[in-house]
């Protein structure tokens, strides 16, 4: 009898066990949900993280994109600056190099002017000046022409024949001929004014030496009077000083 009321008792008892076990089991089941729940959020709190941190990163990239492209564009334009410095100092080296080289031949042609034509410096009728790569040879009238003429006297084409053989070794330069005359006026049929008196020796004096070697191309001829007067027009020295024909020797590049 009191087994078949055991039975009963037993009956009622499992399934109240299993009950409380359900019940352990879904709260654990909640539990592990709750922390699966809070795991997800801080996982997509870090996922949020690393995308911003990936925007930043790219943004980064992006800034050392245009900084490299800008760096890259100062070195090609520091290269051309230093082949246009290159070249520039190529250019000058060489200007300088062709300039010594003028310097050394219109020395050369000082020299040996003065040696051909010492009497007539020695007694005052030529002149002879070498400045700063330019040769001036400056003869007075007196060789060169009579009063009032413009024919060119025997004495002074030797002068000039002279003058013309020497220039014509020199490359590369203008040789430009200028006449003065003292301030005493003058009046002819031929020459109205000192102007064209002065003109007209230089003009001849142009064609003598292009008749000697000299290039026509390399010519000028110019007439200043009276307007430029390297001595006091008030003295008879000073008049015969004034009256002068001037052949410069000028490098092309500052003719």
């Amino acid at each position: 009898m009191s087994a078949l009321l055991a039975l009963p008792l037993c009956a009622c008892l499992v399934p109240q066990v299993h009950h409380h076990a359900e019940i352990a089991r879904g709260r654990a089941l909640e539990h592990d949900l709750e922390l699966a729940g809070s795991r997800s959020d801080e996982l997509q709190l870090q996922i949020r993280h690393l995308e911003r941190a990936g925007q930043n990163l790219e943004l980064e990239r992006l800034s050392l994109d245009e900084e490299r492209l800008k760096l890259l564009a100062g070195l090609e334009e520091l290269h051309q600056g230093n082949v246009s410095l290159q070249e520039d100092l190529l250019r000058e080296r060489e200007i300088r190099e062709r300039r010594e080289a003028d310097i050394a031949a219109i020395s050369g042609t000082y020299e040996s002017l003065v040696n051909e034509l010492e009497s007539e410096v020695q007694a005052g009728q030529i002149e002879i000046h070498q400045l700063r790569g330019r040769l001036q040879v400056r003869a007075l009238d007196q060789i060169l022409f009579d009063s009032g003429r413009t024919e060119i006297k025997p004495e002074g084409a030797k002068v000039l024949a002279s003058v013309a053989k020497q220039i014509a070794k020199i490359a590369n330069h203008k040789v430009r001929v200028e006449g003065h005359t003292d301030s005493v006026p003058i009046a002819t049929a031929l020459f109205p004014s000192n102007w064209e008196l002065s003109a007209a020796r230089a003009a001849g004096v142009v064609r003598y030496l292009s008749s000697h070697g000299l290039s026509p191309q390399q010519l000028s001829a110019q007439g200043f009077g009276p307007y430029q007067p390297i001595a006091d027009n008030k003295t008879r020295e000073g008049r015969a000083r004034n009256r002068r024909i001037e052949i410069v020797l000028v490098p092309v590049a500052e003719d």
